[in-house]
């Protein structure tokens, strides 16, 4: 049938939009995108700047009395320099064997206090997030059926595995579905891969397109087609 949206694998789908000439945008349309495209680069840059300034004023408020007591005035900028020596001393010290130990030590210690040991442990693991390698935290760009069968919601493959059940083992797969427009929150899912559908879109196309809501969007059929296969290889 042609409105079938279930492959004869049982592999669920979503029908491809059929093709029309995209209309032509006037000078509001025009003057939109255009403000909204300045909007998204601007947002990051200006929450850049308010937060290292934050972290400027208040590393200056903490230094303050110890430059006015040494030196009888204050000096600006003395808490931030002080601030990246002691950073670039702790990176000394994590690639060094013993400074390594006295950090794992350190660690423990915060992690038996009670009040410390969850923003500790919990600002530990959103930087181990971040830093992670990002080819391997987020594999592919999928589809899946979000938050009904008859909706599609974009989401990062982060994980395949199989399932071991009476009639044999199924494969399944773990996402990660962001939010807009805050990415870096989001829903982790676990599907079988029949229901998740690939995209030719990449990590950073997706992310874009999570950021600005879809008004930074590639074409549909780069959204709702899978992948090229991979060249094959010489024999």
């Amino acid at each position: 049938m042609g409105n079938d949206t279930s492959s004869s694998s049982g592999s669920w789908s979503f029908p491809l939009p059929p093709s029309a000439p995209e209309p032509r945008p006037g000078c509001l349309g025009y003057l939109r995108s255009r403000f909204v495209t300045g909007a998204i680069v601007a947002f990051p840059l200006v929450v850049t700047i308010f937060f290292a300034r934050f972290i400027f004023n208040l590393l200056d408020r903490w230094s303050y009395p110890i430059t006015a007591r040494l030196l009888g005035y204050s000096v600006p900028g003395v808490g931030a320099a002080i601030a990246i020596v002691l950073v670039f001393l702790l990176g000394v010290l994590a690639h060094n064997v013993l400074g390594r130990r006295i950090l794992r030590v350190g660690e423990r210690i915060l992690s038996r206090v009670p009040f410390v040991r969850p923003v500790y442990t919990g600002a530990r693991e959103i930087t181990k997030a971040f830093t992670a390698d990002r080819s391997k935290a987020f594999r592919r760009v999928v589809l899946i059926p979000f938050p009904s069968r008859d909706a599609m919601s974009i989401a990062f493959l982060t994980a395949e595995f199989e399932q071991r059940t009476a009639a044999g083992a199924q494969p399944m797969v773990s996402v990660f579905m962001p939010t807009t427009p805050n990415f870096t929150t989001g829903f982790y899912l676990i599907y079988p891969a029949a229901v998740v559908q690939e995209t030719s879109l990449t990590v950073e196309e997706a992310i874009r397109m999570v950021i600005s809501g879809g008004l930074l969007a590639p074409s549909p059929d780069r959204i709702l087609s899978p992948p090229p296969p991979p060249p094959r290889e010489p024999t």
